[in-house]
C-alpha cells in the first residue's frame, strides 16, 4: 500500500473518531465542546476526502447515515428468537403474585431482580456484525417485523461501530426508539403554525418516524435509543448478570438508562417503583411503568417462557397521572362502521409533557353515569399513559353547565342518526356517501393486516376521494396514476411508490381479503377462522346462516353480519369490481389434509428446524387446531428448548409429550 493512501486512510479514521466522539458529546452527553461551524468545518473535510476517494470510504461513516429514498415497503424478516411481550402489573398485589411465584419456583427466600423504566417507544432488534451495525428489524408481531435499517442508521446516538475491545463481536441485542418530550413539543408546534394534524404523543412519532420511506425525515427527527438486552452473542463477553451485562453493552459504546440498578428484595422493588414514580415527570423522555427482570441468566433458564411473554419477568405500570381542567364543549366523530363518538374538546393541559385538549367520552351512558356537562371542570388521565380519557368531573367547582346531547343527525353527512337497539350507541346508517365512514374503511382496507398497501394514509386517502379518483376501496385497483402524478404533495415517486404498492397488494390471501372487507365485528382472528373452513371468498358469499352457525367461534350476531354483507347489492358490486381487478387470492389456511383432523395442539419452546409460526400453519394445513394453553382436550404437546411452564402442566395432565421429530412422524 502507497504511503499516501496510508494518509489518507489514517485522516479518515481520525476525523471520523472526532466526529463520532462530538456526536456523542451533543447528542448523548447534552455537553458539545466545540461550536457548530468547527463541527461542520470536520464534516466537509471528511465528506470531501470520501468524494475524492470513494473507494476508502467506509459504508458507517458519519457521513453516510442517511441513505436514499425507499422506492418500496420495508422488508419483512423473520425474527431468529421471537420478541416477546411481557407480562403486566397493574397494581402491588399483582407484582407480589409476581414476585411470590418466582421465588417459589426457584425455592428461594429472595430474588435479585434488575429493575429499568418501562420507555414508552419502540421495540426494535439491533444486529452488529463484525463490530459494524449490520440491521435493526422492528418487533411486528414478535415473530415477523420489518426491516427499518435505512432510518435506525439516522439516530445519532446509536454507534455504527462497536468500541475496542468489541469491535469484531457479531451480536444481537433488544433495544427501545422513542424521542425525547422537547423534541415532541417542537415538531408538534411547527405543525400547529402550518395547521396541520398534531401528533397525540412521543411513542406515536417515533415509531410513525421509523416507518417513514425517506430516511432524511427521520434523520431530522432527533430519535433516541436505549439498549435493554442482549438477545444473542457470538462469545462469552459477560457474566451471568443481566446488570453486569448492561454495563459491558455501555462500553461498546451503546446508551443505556442511567435509572437502571438491581433490587435485591420485594420491598427494594416497590421502593424503585415508588421513586420512579415520583421523579417520572421531571424526565427529559416518557416512561410508563418499571420492567423487573430476574438478573440471573441461569435463574431465567430455570423458568423459561410462555408463548407470549418470559416467566422471569414482568411490566409494573404507573397509575395513570391526571390533571383537571374545563370541558369547553364536544364535538361528535364519526367511525369507519358509521358508531357516533362524543369527543370532549378541552382547555389544553399538560400531563407528562404531552398537551391534552381532546379526550374520548365513549358513549351517551358513559357520559350520563359520571355525570360530564359542558363547562364542569374534570380530571383528565391518560389511560395507560397514551389514551387520553375523563375519569371523573371535579363536582366542588361545578357552576354554570349544559347538559350534553347527541345530535340527531350526522355531523359529517347530515343523515338521521338511529340508536342501537339494546346498545348505548348510536349510528350513521349512510355508509356509502359518508366521507368519514369512507375514509376509515379505506384504510382499513389497506391496513398491516388486511391488503397491507403503504403510503395510503388518511391524507392522501382524502385527496383521491376529493379528486374524483376513488369513492371505495375497490377503486383503489382502478386508479389513473397519470391523474395522481398532477396532484399536489404527490409527484412521480410518491405516485410510483402507491402504484407499486398497490400492485403488489393483488397478491394476497383469503383471510386477509375476508378481514379487509370490513364486514361488521369480523376481525382478523374471526377472518382466520372462516379462511379454515372455505376454499374461496365466493364460497363464502354463498354460505347460509345455519351453516356459519355451526363454526365454532362464529356466535349468530356476527354470522348475520357476514350474511347481510354479502346480500347487500353495493357490497356485491365493490367485491365483484375487486375480483375483477387481477387480484390473486391464496388460502394459506385450508387444510391440504386432513392428517391431524380432530387433534389439538401447544407448542412450547424453540425449534431448530421450525419457527413456531410455521409449526401453527402446518398443524392448521393439515386440518388440526392450536391452542395457546394445556387442558385435558389437548392432544400433543410439542416439545421445544427451554420450555415453560406448559411442559409440567402437559405431564401432570398426562398429555402426549412429542419433539419436533416425533412431530415430523406424525405428519
Amino acid at each position: 500500500m502507497s504511503t499516501k493512501k496510508n494518509e489518507i486512510i489514517n485522516k479518515i479514521n481520525q476525523l471520523t473518531k472526532q466526529i463520532i466522539e462530538h456526536n456523542e458529546n451533543y447528542h448523548t452527553y447534552d455537553n458539545p465542546k466545540i461550536s457548530d461551524e468547527e463541527y461542520d468545518a470536520l464534516y466537509s473535510e471528511l465528506k470531501k476526502i470520501e468524494n475524492s476517494y470513494p473507494e476508502l470510504a467506509s459504508l458507517n461513516s458519519p457521513t453516510k447515515r442517511v441513505g436514499a429514498k425507499l422506492l418500496g415497503g420495508f422488508k419483512k424478516v423473520e425474527h431468529k428468537f421471537p420478541m416477546l411481550s411481557l407480562s403486566n402489573a397493574s397494581d402491588q398485589n399483582e407484582f407480589k403474585l409476581f414476585y411470590e411465584r418466582i421465588c417459589k419456583d426457584l425455592n428461594k427466600s429472595k430474588v435479585s431482580l434488575s429493575a429499568e423504566p418501562k420507555f414508552d417507544g419502540l421495540a426494535i432488534s439491533l444486529t452488529y456484525r463484525k463490530g459494524l451495525f449490520h440491521s435493526a428489524v422492528t418487533r411486528g408481531d414478535g415473530v415477523i417485523g420489518e426491516d427499518v435499517s435505512i432510518n435506525v442508521r439516522t439516530i445519532k446516538t446509536l454507534p455504527l461501530a462497536l468500541n475496542d475491545p468489541y469491535s469484531k463481536l457479531d451480536v444481537v441485542l433488544k433495544a427501545e426508539i422513542y424521542m425525547n418530550i422537547s423534541d415532541f413539543n417542537m415538531i408538534n408546534s411547527k405543525l400547529k403554525k402550518n395547521n396541520e394534524k398534531v401528533f397525540a404523543n412521543p411513542r406515536n412519532i417515533a415509531a410513525g418516524t421509523i416507518r417513514q420511506l425517506d430516511p432524511k425525515i427521520a434523520s431530522k427527527r432527533n430519535l433516541q435509543i436505549f439498549i435493554h438486552g442482549i438477545i444473542e452473542i457470538n462469545k462469552k463477553i459477560g457474566t451471568d448478570s443481566h446488570i453486569n451485562d448492561m454495563q459491558i453493552i455501555k462500553k461498546m459504546g451503546f446508551n443505556v438508562c442511567e435509572h437502571n440498578k438491581t433490587v435485591e428484595t420485594f420491598n427494594d422493588a416497590i421502593k424503585y417503583y415508588e421513586d420512579m414514580n415520583n421523579i417520572r415527570q421531571n424526565l427529559p423522555y416518557e416512561i410508563d411503568g418499571i420492567v423487573f427482570k430476574i438478573d440471573s441468566y441461569t435463574d431465567r433458564d430455570k423458568l423459561g417462557e410462555t408463548s407470549k411473554a418470559p416467566r422471569w419477568s414482568i411490566a409494573y405500570k404507573f397509575r395513570s397521572i391526571e390533571a383537571q381542567t374545563r370541558l369547553k364543549t364536544v364535538s361528535f366523530q364519526v367511525g369507519r362502521t358509521g358508531t357516533i363518538t362524543p369527543v370532549a374538546e378541552l382547555e389544553p393541559v399538560s400531563i407528562g409533557g404531552v398537551t391534552i385538549s381532546r379526550a374520548s367520552l365513549h358513549n351517551m351512558d358513559e357520559i350520563q353515569k359520571k355525570d360530564i356537562r359542558i363547562n364542569d371542570i374534570v380530571y383528565v388521565k391518560r389511560a395507560g399513559d397514551v389514551i387520553p380519557d375523563i375519569d371523573r368531573v371535579n363536582l366542588e367547582k361545578r357552576g354554570k353547565t349544559k347538559p350534553i346531547k347527541m345530535p340527531s343527525y350526522c355531523p359529517a353527512c347530515n343523515s338521521q342518526l338511529k340508536k342501537v337497539s339494546n346498545q348505548t350507541f348510536f349510528k350513521c346508517e349512510n355508509s356509502r356517501n359518508c366521507k368519514p365512514q369512507i375514509i376509515q374503511s379505506i384504510q382499513h382496507f389497506a391496513s398491516r393486516k388486511a391488503m397491507n398497501i403503504s403510503g395510503l394514509g388518511e391524507g392522501i386517502i382524502e385527496l383521491l376521494i376529493d379528486n374524483n379518483l376513488i369513492t371505495n376501496y375497490s377503486d383503489l385497483y382502478y386508479i389513473n396514476f397519470d391523474r395522481v402524478k398532477k396532484l399536489e404533495r404527490m409527484g412521480e415517486l410518491s405516485s410510483s411508490n402507491l402504484q407499486q404498492s398497490i400492485d403488489e397488494s393483488r397478491d394476497t390471501t383469503l383471510d386477509r381479503l375476508i378481514y379487509a372487507l370490513g364486514i361488521n365485528e369480523v376481525g382478523y382472528t374471526t377472518a382466520k377462522i372462516l379462511s379454515k373452513h372455505y376454499t374461496s371468498i365466493e364460497e363464502l358469499s354463498k354460505t347460509k346462516l345455519e351453516s356459519l352457525e355451526t363454526i365454532k367461534d362464529i356466535g349468530p350476531v356476527v354470522a348475520k353480519n357476514i350474511v347481510d354483507f354479502f346480500k347487500d347489492n353495493e357490497s356485491k358490486e365493490i367485491l365483484k369490481r375487486i375480483l375483477n381487478s387481477n387480484v390473486n387470492i391464496k388460502n394459506m389456511n385450508k387444510a391440504v389434509s386432513n392428517k391431524l383432523d380432530g387433534l389439538t395442539f401447544v407448542i412450547t419452546g424453540s425449534f431448530e428446524n421450525y419457527s413456531r409460526k410455521s409449526l401453527e400453519e402446518i398443524i392448521l394445513n393439515n386440518g388440526g387446531s392450536v391452542s395457546s394453553s394445556i387442558s385435558k382436550k389437548t392432544s400433543y404437546l410439542v416439545l421445544g428448548i427451554k420450555p415453560g411452564s406448559k411442559y409440567d402442566k402437559a405431564k401432570n395432565l398426562k398429555v402426549k409429550i412429542i419433539d419436533e421429530k416425533n412431530f415430523s412422524k406424525l405428519l
